[in-house]
């Protein structure tokens, strides 16, 4: 079977320190190396491994996703991807046209307008000018742009340059397309419209190696994912079960971090952070959905590292085009919270849940005393979920929700007899 990317026993090692150009540096660099060299390892001591031994193919019409820490080697699968840079040992195969966007606003010259970086960003992936003019109007229409086309792109917000660069780097139908975390900048709208645009690539043939921290676009547009560690791959499978095995990695990091904690002063810095927000149906409606008319439970979880007292909790439920469909805090519902050092869990009862049928994901986050300042670094956020109601799909003018209701009805109707009003008043209904 054709294989559009293959890595064979890669390694990429990086010197640390200033890099000096002139002849005598580099002489000097080097002779000064060759003494630290480290005998039983072969490996200078001023060096950085990024990817160590990592393997894995990539056949067309496949989606990957490159999981792990920060520092962990994703990114820099992507520049050996991209020829940016260059494997130290090892061999990389790529059968097929690449596009890349791994990098805001790279290949794009400033002072440029957005008109001439798509020429020029189109030449550098290797397109003639005929076949880029041929998908010009494309590129312009899924950018959003045409009121600022032919603005210089140094006065595009970071948001506007993203939609540009995925713009020219999906609609020219690369065989290969990278995308690292630059889709975060997006709005949701932006990322549900790249969502379905790389899903129609991935039925096209094309194959995509994807970056990023958000779980739930990895879900929503993966079939496969690498773990990576350290520039070791650690584990590879389903998105679903790598995801898994790395959160639960983390929970044992942060649960490492809470016991050295513990034994710290409480003068010590400290802060909270949501491990995880999980929801639950009471009964369900069919296979893997929520019954909008049963009781659901969100639950967040937390690992708190100092006694913070009283805090507040607000939690969002997000549709998957990123419409926010309700807010719920607990400042308006008179909840009071308080937290010590340790982990705990606060759990939302929505009775019933109400949404209408669709994909949806809760959203939460910890805010302090006055309800004003957000004191985690960034939300928690739960898994994808559906919800099965009465509404088969919904569209614009769907709503979001459906709400217990309760119907009556009164008519006034005239006697034929003696010229009088006689009332009746049918049965009132009610919706559950």
């Amino acid at each position: 079977m054709k294989t559009h990317v293959k890595f064979e026993n890669v390694t990429k090692q990086y010197n640390l320190g200033l890099t000096r150009t002139s002849l005598p540096s580099i002489i000097s660099g080097w002779f000064k190396r060759s003494l630290r060299q480290d005998a039983s390892s072969g490996i200078q001591s001023r060096s950085f491994l990024a990817l160590e031994d990592v393997n894995f193919d990539l056949r067309p019409g496949e989606s990957l996703a490159l999981v792990g820490a920060n520092g962990a080697g994703k990114t820099t699968i992507l520049k050996l991807l991209a020829n940016i840079t260059k494997p130290t040992s090892g061999s990389i195969y790529m059968d097929g046209h690449l596009s890349a966007l791994i990098e805001l606003g790279a290949g794009f010259h400033p002072d440029l307008t957005g008109r001439e970086n798509i020429f020029l960003n189109g030449t550098i992936l290797g397109l003639s000018r005929k076949q880029i003019a041929s998908q010009f109007d494309e590129i312009v229409d899924f950018s959003e742009l045409e009121q600022f086309i032919d603005t210089p792109v140094k006065r595009y917000s970071s948001g506007m340059t993203v939609r540009l660069g995925f713009a020219v780097a999906s609609c020219i139908n690369p065989e290969i397309l990278l995308v690292d975390e630059v889709l975060a900048v997006g709005d949701a709208a932006f990322q549900q419209k790249c969502m379905h645009r790389i899903r129609d690539l991935i039925g096209k043939g094309t194959s995509i190696i994807f970056v990023s921290h958000n779980f739930y676009l990895i879900q929503a547009v993966c079939n496969r994912a690498l773990y990576l560690e350290k520039g070791k791959v650690k584990n590879q499978g389903s998105p679903k079960e790598i995801i898994a095995l790395y959160e639960q990695d983390l929970h044992q990091k942060r649960t490492a971090k809470l016991e050295t904690m513990a034994h710290e002063s409480d003068d010590e810095t400290g802060d909270v952070e949501i491990t995880r927000v999980e929801v639950y149906g009471t009964q369900s409606a069919e296979s893997g959905s929520l019954a909008n008319n049963q009781p659901v439970q969100i639950q967040i979880h937390y690992n708190a590292y100092k006694p913070l007292g009283k805090v507040h909790v607000s939690v969002f439920i997000r549709r998957s085009d990123g419409l926010t469909c309700c807010m719920m805090r607990t400042k308006l519902d008179d909840f009071e919270l308080s937290l010590d050092r340790g982990q705990g869990n606060v759990s939302l009862y929505l009775e019933p849940l109400q949404l209408i049928t669709g994909t949806y994901y809760a959203e939460a986050w910890f805010l302090n005393e006055s309800d004003s300042i957000g004191i985690v670094t960034r939300a928690g956020r739960s898994d994808w979920f559906s919800v099965k109601g009465s509404v088969l799909s919904y569209t614009d003018d769907s709503g979001v929700f459906e709400p217990h209701t309760r119907w009556s009805h009164q008519s006034h109707m005239l006697s034929s007899g003696n010229g009088t009003f006689a009332e009746t008043q049918s049965a009132m209904t009610q919706l559950t």
